[in-house]
């Protein structure tokens, strides 16, 4: 990947040096192997496939910072902030053309349909997310729709591509969509559980999430259970610009603990990731099957 990404600019090549050495957890390459090793053989596109799906992952991140002004991203100084929201713009918008460039090299429109289409939903969902953001009436069927469009929907072209460079059958196909789908939105909800949780080391505050006016299921199943008063009042403090942000925060997450929101989402993810699992139930059981059902407990349990 890092070859593919080697450009005549010396500051296009200096931000991805960047990015390379502050990346993540490497989660959707990792996804994509494992499951072609579950249905077949891993090849050479497997691994360009696997390539792609971090490749528009950091795009993604690299165009989110700039809409929601992120200072930092796993502790760590993002693109916009290190150099300028534009910088950061050009360099996601690099990073997809080369993921593009590498599913052009395949030649293989079956692919590529399950990329575009990720793409698509990515945008849609971001810009679905800005709408709710607005006008503050994200119920629990807008979050759902938003999650898969914004996360869950990469897990699924991640996995499809790369099951589809080993394996054509479409019942296998469509149950490994499944897994993706429902491992996908796990790892959103675990990760909008996190923001409610004071103390942990996830490189941002907790309550941050509110602060973007971005309602997640925590929150949203807080206000379900929340009296007429409380319910308005907070959404208030939302509709107000001159709220301070550490009050915001403050009562978002007062209002997540005292009617259980986490425990909510908790029992939402467990069940999610119950799916996951029961997608693979295709399968014999082997050593990769088990890699998927690991990786399936990790999302639903990771501290991180």
């Amino acid at each position: 990947m890092e070859s593919t990404l080697v450009s005549g600019s010396a500051l296009l090549n200096t931000i991805n040096s960047y990015l390379l050495q502050t990346s993540g957890k490497q989660l959707r390459p990792l996804l994509a192997i494992l499951s072609a090793k579950a249905c077949g053989s891993v090849n050479d596109n497997t691994i360009s496939c696997a390539a792609v799906a971090e490749m528009i992952h950091t795009a993604t991140l690299l165009h989110d910072d700039v809409a929601d002004q992120s200072d930092k991203r796993r502790g760590v100084r993002t693109v916009q902030a290190e150099y300028n929201p534009a910088a950061s713009i050009l360099t996601g918008d690099y990073w997809l053309s080369k993921a593009m460039s590498i599913l052009v090299s395949l030649d293989d429109s079956r692919i590529m349909g399950f990329y575009t289409k990720t793409v698509e939903d990515l945008s849609e969902g971001e810009l679905f997310q800005m709408q709710k953001a607005s006008s503050l009436d994200t119920t629990e069927s807008d979050y759902y729709s938003i999650i898969y469009s914004k996360t869950a929907s990469l897990f699924v072209g991640t996995v499809k591509s790369a099951v589809y460079t080993v394996c054509r059958d479409e019942k296998v196909l469509s149950a490994m969509e499944e897994y993706a789908r429902q491992l996908g939105i796990a790892f959103q909800i675990r990760d909008d559980i996190f923001d409610y949780m004071p103390g942990l080391n996830t490189g941002k505050p907790a309550g941050g999430d509110v602060v973007e006016r971005k309602l997640t299921l925590p929150l949203i199943a807080a206000l379900k259970r929340a009296s007429d008063g409380e319910r308005e009042n907070l959404i208030s403090m939302l509709k107000n610009n001159d709220t301070e942000e550490a009050l915001l925060m403050s009562e978002a997450v007062r209002m997540v603990e005292k009617y259980s929101g986490i425990e909510i989402a908790q029992e939402a993810l467990t069940e999610r990731c119950k799916r996951a699992a029961e997608a693979l139930s295709f399968m014999d059981e082997s050593d990769y099957k088990n890699d998927l059902i690991q990786l399936t407990r990790y999302v639903g349990e990771r501290s991180y």
